[in-house]
């Protein structure tokens, strides 16, 4: 019997192992080594990682076993790729046409593999649909960037400009977003667009020891998107008060006395604090209780019900509501630069922006908190830039897709800093001016009461107020100058720029006091709200639809119903958030935002980085370059996840970045993290209340039960972490991947192939005359 037919009807046994490139003769070699390399793109192409080698590793029965139906498919799919890699190995080890007897018999492997193979397509299709992908690149680059416009970041950003060395700061932000910020975030968009998978599923493919960052990151993108809202409820309920003729936080509200006014009101530093308390029942202390304020609950449903709105077609129509919510708050922002630059009275602020404290380029702490705030203006750690990148192409350039991410990231900071501090500064030349001239009439008051004496009348305050009482009352002799200091608060530019503290909440306040006093400040409070709005329900949306990317991806039955599953969602993060509208909420909301959230998102970044760099690619990868005579084995020179990329991109990778992902990143990470864990040990955590008694914002520690509470709360996101270390060491599962490189390879040429340009040559190979 001939060599064809005894191939042939070893296909039909399935016993048999796969013909290797010495069975055939070595003029053919290079042919054998293309169509080896084809049932290697077949196999590969099949997963996303690849299958684990069975001769380099033994697994458990009982770990990470499938669905037994997806076992049974593949099986199948992989015998039928055996048989037309052994009918294709045959056809070229003869170097000719099969004679007339043996050409039915070769025929019939073909159609029974063809078969197979289409038969094992049709049922794959039918129990895992098509991955949705982006409509268009464009819509990608809109949710990535609407994901990195919080509002609370910019906020944050500009606080830590003018506490944290002004410009020092920026440099050391600017270094730390190049040395850890866009490594990590080409590493997030690269596993995500490699593995085509959601982040629940992927780090159980990529290491079976850190299968459960998916989880962990699940947990924490829910809890801060919960809170996270109450700002968009802020937004609204401040918005549902524009259009009053008088805003009420321009002034102290009306009470039923001899005065018309609150006494309490008038010697509160802002009256926005004020009013924030009276309507919304904010409390003394966060120990303090209550129901939640009905108002803000009913602005809070209303938030997430915009949510819902946007997310009832899923990503599908995601790119016209990206559209609008990222370009008109562009567009407003650039309004305000232009408007806040030709007012008077905001050098104060400008100035700040040429500001370089020398001294705080050596100060570690400025450092670490430049480090941590580019963590979370990129966003990094929750997930959403691993579900957004898991439905692009495989081939999609995700290494410059990153750089052009942290350059909108500067240039949006560039843009918004000035404009920002253009207008603190306005608010604190103006607030300061009003302090002067208050002080002028309390103090006019008590010299006709007899309290003070005629010495300390004050002069007229024309020109710049400011300047004229300062000057006055530092002329004053030194008994004088006590006892005015003793009766009025002391009016400083300085002190009450300085007054801008570092949360968001705080200087929420004061940019809606300050839209306030613009001239024409009804149109411009309107703009900066929509600002603000736009931005937060934007990048809230982007947090959503990470969340139910990715629990769709795991759980098949939240796809069956894909809008009633988005309401459940909403209304489950509405009820969770109606705990931030009670009167201590607020308190609550700071406690999360500011000492709770830092702690789990570096850790799950840790993870993500170390899952990657030294479990599935610290092992350097082989390439087999074919010769005239024999196979040289040839060690390459990439390392394993960046020949991965290499291929998909198609272009070399910055040889550097190896380096930063096992080495740099993991330290200076491990770094930031135990300084966060030294601040939470060593000092107390203290938070801003409101004061009944003074009506004055005043620094209170929180009690020792909410350590313990965002302890307990950073223990239960972290848990499926340990959880899945201890069950791979329990079954003996290696820390690192022992299968070779997933990517299909051209052993002839030694270039790896992308994907796409492998699935083209899978589907012609076959096609190879007989």
């Amino acid at each position: 019997m001939s060599r064809s037919t005894k191939e042939g009807e070893d296909a039909h046994s399935f016993t048999k192992p796969r013909a290797s490139p010495s069975d055939v003769c070595p003029a053919s070699e290079s042919c054998v080594e293309k169509n080896t390399s084809m049932d290697t793109k077949l196999s590969d192409t099949d997963s996303n990682f690849g299958a684990w080698e069975s001769d380099l590793v033994t697994w458990s029965q009982s770990a990470y076993i499938v669905q037994d139906q997806v076992s049974e498919t593949r099986m199948a799919k992989a015998q039928a790729w055996e048989i037309l890699a052994l009918e294709a190995q045959a056809r070229i080890a003869l170097q000719s046409k099969p004679s007339i007897t043996e050409l039915p018999v070769v025929m019939t492997v073909k159609q029974e593999s063809s078969q197979l193979v289409n038969r094992m397509n049709t049922e794959d299709s039918k129990n895992f649909p098509p991955r949705p992908f982006w409509s268009s690149k464009t819509e990608y680059i809109l949710a990535i960037m609407g994901y990195l416009m919080m509002p609370s970041g910019l906020l944050c950003f500009v606080s830590y400009w003018v506490h944290k060395g002004n410009c020092s700061f920026f440099i050391a932000y600017i270094l730390m977003l190049l040395g850890i910020g866009i490594p990590l975030l080409f590493l997030e968009m690269a596993i995500g667009q490699r593995a085509q998978q959601g982040s629940v599923n992927l780090w159980k493919n990529l290491s079976p020891w850190f299968g459960g960052v998916g989880y962990s990151m699940v947990m924490v993108c829910f809890i801060r998107n919960t809170y996270l809202n109450v700002y968009n409820s802020w937004i609204l309920f401040y918005m549902s008060h524009i259009f009053y003729f008088v805003v009420p936080w321009d002034q102290c509200p009306l009470q039923r006395n001899s005065s018309n006014f609150d006494p309490e009101c008038e010697q509160a530093t802002s009256y926005t604090y004020f009013w924030y308390r009276q309507t919304l029942k904010a409390s003394d202390r966060i120990e303090d209780g209550g129901q939640p304020s009905f108002s803000l609950g009913i602005f809070l449903f209303l938030a997430w019900c915009l949510i819902c709105a946007f997310m009832v077609n899923g990503i599908k129509s995601i790119g016209k509501v990206l559209c609008v919510l990222m370009l008109v708050p562009y567009f407003i922002i650039i309004c305000f630069l232009i408007r806040t630059l030709t007012m008077s009275d905001t050098e104060y602020g400008l100035k700040h922006l040429l500001i370089v404290k020398v001294a705080s380029i050596s100060d570690l702490t400025m450092w670490c908190q430049a480090g941590i705030r580019v963590l979370f203006d990129i966003g990094l750690g929750f997930g959403p830039i691993v579900s957004f990148s898991s439905h692009t192409p495989d081939f999609n350039n995700c290494l410059a897709d990153a750089f052009f991410m942290a350059l909108f990231k500067i240039i949006t900071l560039l843009i918004t800093t000035p404009f920002l501090l253009s207008i603190l500064g306005f608010w604190a030349t103006t607030t300061t001016h009003r302090c002067c001239k208050k002080n002028k009439e309390k103090l006019i008051m008590l010299i006709t009461q007899g309290i003070l004496p005629p010495e300390v009348q004050p002069p007229d305050l024309k020109g710049n107020p400011t300047s004229s009482y300062n000057f006055w009352l530092n002329s004053l002799p030194p008994p004088l100058r006590s006892a005015v200091l003793s009766m009025v608060p002391e009016c400083n530019f300085q002190k009450q720029f300085l007054k801008i503290e570092d949360t968001p909440r705080f200087l929420f306040l004061i940019f809606t006091e300050a839209m306030s006093l613009i001239p024409g400040s009804g149109f411009w409070t309107v703009l900066f709200f929509l600002l603000l709005l736009g931005l937060g329900l934007c990048a809230n949306l982007m947090f959503m639809l990470g969340i139910i990317l990715t629990l769709q991806d795991t759980f098949p039955f939240c796809r069956r119903q894909p809008r009633l599953f988005t309401v459940c969602v909403s209304m489950t993060m509405f009820l969770c958030g109606l705990i931030f509208t009670q009167p201590s909420g607020i308190y609550y909301f700071s406690l999360l935002s500011e000492y709770w959230v830092a702690v789990p998102i570096i850790s799950i970044i840790i993870c993500e980085t170390l899952a990657v760099a030294w479990a599935y690619g610290a092992k350097r990868v082989y390439r087999r370059r074919a010769c005239a005579d024999r196979t040289v084995g040839i060690r390459s020179l990439q390392w394993r996840f960046l020949a991965d990329m290499t291929a998909l991109l198609n272009s070399s990778i910055f040889p550097g970045c190896d380096w930063l992902w096992r080495y740099v990143s993991p330290v200076v990470l491990l770094g930031l993290l135990t300084s966060i864990l030294v601040q939470l040990v060593k000092g107390p955590l203290v938070y801003m209340a409101w004061d009944s008694s003074t009506s004055k914002e005043v620094s209170r520690v929180f009690p020792k039960w909410s350590l313990i509470l965002i302890a307990g709360l950073s223990v239960f996101v972290l848990m499926p972490i340990p959880a899945y270390f201890a069950y791979c060491l329990t079954l003996g599962i290696p820390f690192r991947s022992t299968s070779s490189s997933k990517l299909p390879q051209d052993t002839v040429t030694g270039q790896l192939q992308t994907t796409k340009e492998a699935s083209k040559d899978i589907l012609q190979g076959y096609k190879t005359k007989s």
